[in-house]
C-alpha cells in the first residue's frame, strides 16, 4: 500500500513538473475560445468604446476625434436620464416575477406532482415557446383600444374601455405584465430543476417530525433554493431592460411620453433611427461601466462579509 501511494504521489509530482516545464501546452486548446470571445464580445465592446469618442452618422466616413463630447451631449438630453430611470423601474418591477412568483408556482406543482401537474406546467411554459415578436404583435391586437379582446372582456363587467398602451398610467404596467409572462414561465422551469436536487434526508426527517407542508416549505425547501433565487435575481436586474426591449419596440416605441422607454431602446433609436452612432456608443459604454462597477461592488461586499 505504501509503495502504491508513493508511486501515485510520484506520478502527480512528475505531472506537475511537466506542466511547469511546458506552460504553453494549454494554449492550443483555449485559443479558439479566446478568439471567439474577442470576435463576438470583447472586440465589439472595444470598438464601441472607440466609437464613443468619434463623430459618425453610420452612413459616411468616420469623423474626427471629439473627446467626451458625445458623453456630454448624452447627459444634457433629459430623455436619456428618463430612460435610465425607467430601466431601473423595470428591473424592480420584474424582480418578483423572476423570483417569488415562479418559486411558489414551482413548489406548488412539485408538492402536487402528477399528470395534472405536468399538464399545468406545460401550459405555464407555453409562452416561452412563442417567438417574442409574434407574441408582442398578438398583444397589440388584444390590447387594441377600439376592437381589442381586453376591452371586450372588461366590458362584460361594466367597465369602460381603456387605452392600455396609450395611457401613461397603464402603459408601463402592461409592458411589465406582458414581459413577466415569459420570465415567470422560464424561471419556474429552473426552480423545478432546482427542486429535484433538494436534500431528501431533511425532507424525510421533517416528515418523521410531523412537520406541516407550510413548515417544510418555509424552513427546508425555500432555504435550499437560496442560491437559485440569488442567481435569478441578479440575472433579472441585469437583463430586465433587454427582456422588455421587444415589447417596447413593437407595442409602444417608448411612449406615451417616454414612460415605457428604457436605456436599451434609447441606444437603438440613437444609433439606428437618429444615426447618432457616437452618442449611442457612449450610452452603451455607460451601461457597460455601470454593470461592471455594480459587479465589482457586489464581489467586494461578498468578500468583506466572508471575512467577518
Amino acid at each position: 500500500m505504501t509503495i502504491v501511494t508513493s508511486s501515485i504521489a510520484g506520478t502527480v509530482a512528475d505531472s506537475a513538473r511537466d506542466r511547469r516545464r511546458r506552460p504553453g501546452r494549454a494554449w492550443p486548446y483555449v485559443t479558439p475560445v479566446l478568439l471567439l470571445l474577442f470576435m463576438w464580445i470583447y472586440g465589439p465592446a472595444l470598438f464601441t468604446g472607440v466609437l464613443s469618442f468619434l463623430e459618425w452618422n453610420l452612413t459616411g466616413d468616420v469623423g474626427g476625434f471629439v473627446g467626451f463630447d458625445n458623453y456630454a451631449r448624452l447627459f444634457r438630453e433629459p430623455e436619456f436620464g428618463q430612460a435610465a430611470g425607467q430601466t431601473l423601474l423595470y428591473a424592480a418591477a420584474l424582480l418578483p416575477f423572476s423570483t417569488i412568483v415562479p418559486m411558489f408556482l414551482a413548489i406548488m406543482l412539485w408538492q402536487k406532482s402528477g399528470r395534472a401537474s405536468t399538464v399545468y406546467r406545460s401550459l405555464l411554459f407555453l409562452p416561452v415557446m412563442v417567438a417574442p415578436v409574434a407574441a408582442a404583435v398578438s398583444w397589440r391586437f388584444i390590447l387594441n383600444p377600439l376592437q381589442g379582446l381586453a376591452n371586450e372582456i372588461i366590458g362584460f363587467v361594466g367597465l369602460p374601455p381603456m387605452n392600455w398602451l396609450g395611457d401613461p398610467r397603464s402603459a408601463l404596467i402592461v409592458i411589465v405584465l406582458v414581459t413577466a409572462a415569459k420570465v415567470t414561465a422560464f424561471n419556474m422551469l429552473l426552480y423545478s430543476a432546482a427542486l429535484t436536487a433538494l436534500d431528501r434526508r431533511t425532507l424525510e426527517a421533517a416528515r418523521l417530525e410531523s412537520a406541516t407542508a407550510w413548515e417544510t416549505t418555509r424552513f427546508i425547501v425555500i432555504p435550499q433554493l437560496h442560491k437559485t433565487t440569488v442567481l435569478l435575481g441578479i440575472l433579472s436586474i441585469v437583463l430586465a431592460g433587454q427582456w422588455v426591449f421587444t415589447n417596447v419596440s413593437v407595442l409602444t416605441q417608448g411612449g406615451p411620453d417616454g414612460v415605457t422607454d428604457n436605456v436599451y431602446y434609447r441606444i437603438y433609436t440613437l444609433g439606428f433611427e437618429f444615426f447618432e452612432t457616437g452618442m449611442a456608443s457612449a450610452a452603451a459604454a455607460i451601461v457597460l461601466l455601470f454593470f461592471a462597477l455594480a459587479g465589482l461592488i457586489w464581489v467586494l461586499l461578498r468578500r468583506i462579509s466572508a471575512h467577518r
